[in-house]
């Protein structure tokens, strides 16, 4: 169990590898953004929202012999295969560069080399490694700026939801990879 007598935050945040992009935008373009939610926010929530859906249901069952349904699966899996294969090189295509994030539902903090300061708008592109793989575009505020030791600039970020799709997105990945690390953890205990 993680230790949470500094930050009870600390149980919902989790060090990962995202291709990501982050843009200083200006105060003007921020307000303009925070009125319409990024396109890839509505495509990646209408996908995940078609590819989640169970061709399957216990309605079926019944009614389709056991090999229909078996072909039926593996015809449903190696789409949604394709599907998330498009959308990798789709966001390849954007220039995301897979980058260290320590992230939250309600925030983020990474390395950037571009000249933020506390108050700063900022658009971040993420792409969360899920199945289908989606894509984010959220905005958020640069909440404290510190260099580490090697004297690169690291933010940290508080995120400004537009819709809530972009917030329970983020909660479930979030929160899906803490279960993954607790069971990693747990793995190594048990091996030690």
């Amino acid at each position: 169990m993680p230790d949470t007598t500094d930050n009870r935050r600390q149980d919902f945040r989790v060090n990962d590898l995202i291709p990501m992009n982050d843009e200083l935008i200006s105060k003007e373009e921020f307000d303009i953004r925070r009125n319409h939610i990024g396109i890839r926010s509505r495509q990646s929530s209408m996908l995940r929202s078609m590819v989640g859906s169970d061709v399957f249901s216990k309605e079926l069952n019944g009614k389709l012999n056991s090999d229909l349904a078996q072909a039926m699966e593996s015809l449903d899996a190696k789409l949604n295969y394709l599907i998330g294969v498009n959308m990798l090189n789709d966001a390849q295509q954007n220039h995301l560069t897979e980058q260290a994030v320590n992230l939250s539902v309600t925030g983020a903090s990474f390395v950037s080399d571009k000249a933020y300061q506390q108050g700063s708008p900022i658009y971040l592109t993420f792409m969360l490694p899920a199945f289908p793989p989606q894509t984010l575009e959220l905005l958020g505020e640069v909440m404290w700026v510190r260099n580490k030791a090697d004297k690169q600039p690291l933010i940290g970020v508080r995120f400004i939801f537009r819709c809530d799709e972009e917030e329970d997105s983020l909660a479930k990945y979030v929160f899906r990879r803490h279960r993954e690390m607790i069971r990693l953890n747990n793995q190594n205990a048990t091996l030690a």
